[in-house]
């Protein structure tokens, strides 16, 4: 077996094939995206220096480089936090210190973007209440250890702050990118957005309905203004300006980031206002309709095309990774099991589907590379730090195996 062959076999696994994800496996993966993260935060020269090439000639450059906090960093952060790999956690939340607070004592914001990174310092502060809440005792070096993941949850209230400040359009939806003179609303912002605010509200104790508020006011406004009516499917994005919807509809990283904010919203209001108030919730039934219209687009082989009502298209590694996640998420706070239609196998043949796209090293391949304007997808497919991310969240979410929570000091 060479390093660049994938893992797995095509054969499908019976069950879930992420709870039997081989721990060695995960941590390879988590490896990667480490280096990924160091990669982003100390680009080489030769990377720095075709960005400026493409800034010179007027196209995209890279966004990351001047903002570390960006989504691909977010998703990597993501992948590492679900880990439940301390060592991994730790580099996450030194790593989102270190550049919220580049420059200044406030929390820096770049871009509508960053919101998924401080969203994954949420995810690491929810996780290590739940695990410190589960130990008899806590000792000293566990007292400091929660001292300072503590402090995301703080950090997450000075960014929400920052946040609700940035340019709107006509109905409160964050604008993408301001500096366009547009109001341009992106499914990807409204994902993140949604995604940090909800998480926010989940993990604070008190006041935190404005938040919730905040995130529903975003979902909103998208459902209604941002989704095709026949397939039931997200554009892109839309305009209140033009009065236009815009890109491609039902591109699946863009489905994904709207299913993952969607998802952490009915997550916490789940949490807040308990089970039984689900049902009356506004955005209940849509959030099911949106999942039913995405798993219908499921192909014969349980993928996901990269426009998700295509069977024969090329599958983007990153958005079925997203949707993974987001399902994933969903299935373990128990909003699945309200909505009986939605059969487990349809969730298992979408995970195996995603398999083939992980080598025996741990690299994750097949991802899109980053889209650079509505409608504008260039057909390259390969290893970016934003399909490993998406795709270490998803797998450690599912893995029921203890064995690759390598504790420090072993």
């Amino acid at each position: 077996m060479t390093e660049s062959q994938p893992f797995f076999p095509i054969k499908q696994i019976e069950g879930d094939p992420f709870e039997k994800f081989p721990p060695s496996l995960l941590s390879k993966m988590t490896t990667i995206a480490l280096r990924n993260l160091q990669e982003i935060e100390h680009p080489s020269p030769l990377k720095r220096g075709k960005d400026t090439v493409k800034r010179l000639l007027k196209r995209p450059g890279d966004a990351s480089i001047q903002d570390p906090l960006f989504w691909p960093a977010g998703l990597l952060l993501l992948g590492l936090v679900e880990t439940g790999n301390p060592v991994a956690q730790n580099s996450a939340r030194t790593y989102l210190q270190r550049h919220l607070h580049a420059g200044g004592a406030h929390p820096r914001l770049l871009h509508v973007d960053d919101a998924l990174a401080m969203g994954a310092g949420l995810r690491l502060y929810q996780k290590e209440e739940e695990r410190i809440g589960a130990l008899e005792q806590q000792s000293p070096q566990e007292a400091s250890r929660r001292s300072a993941i503590s402090s995301l949850l703080h950090e997450g209230e000075r960014f929400a702050d920052i946040l609700r400040k940035l340019p709107a359009d006509a109905e409160g939806s964050l604008i993408y990118n301001p500096a366009s003179g547009g109001d341009d609303i992106f499914a990807d912002g409204c994902g993140m957005v949604s995604f940090f605010f909800s998480l926010l509200a989940a993990c604070k104790g008190q006041d935190r309905s404005s938040y919730l508020s905040f995130a529903a006011s975003q979902l909103t406004a998208f459902l209604q203004h941002g989704m095709d009516k026949r397939s039931g499917l997200p554009y892109h994005g839309y305009s209140l300006k033009k009065g236009a919807k815009q890109g491609i509809p039902g591109w699946s990283r863009a489905a994904g980031w709207l299913l993952m904010g969607y998802t952490e919203y009915l997550i916490a209001c789940k949490s807040i206002k308990g089970r039984q108030s689900l049902p009356d919730e506004k955005l209940f039934l849509p959030y099911f309709q949106l999942l039913q219209s995405i798993l219908n687009c499921q192909r014969e082989d349980g993928a996901l095309s990269w426009i998700l009502c295509s069977s024969e298209g090329a599958v983007d590694t990153s958005g079925l990774s997203m949707l993974c996640y987001a399902i994933g998420r969903a299935e373990g706070e128990g909003l699945l099991a309200e909505c009986p239609t939605i059969l487990p196998q349809q969730i298992f043949s979408l995970r195996h589907s995603l398999l083939p796209c992980i080598r025996e090293d741990g690299l994750v391949t097949g991802s899109l590379s980053a889209c650079e304007d509505f409608a504008v997808h260039r057909q390259i497919y390969g290893s970016f730090p934003w399909g490993q991310g998406a795709a270490l969240a998803a797998i450690s979410l599912a893995s029921k195996e203890e064995s690759h929570h390598v504790r420090e000091g072993k």
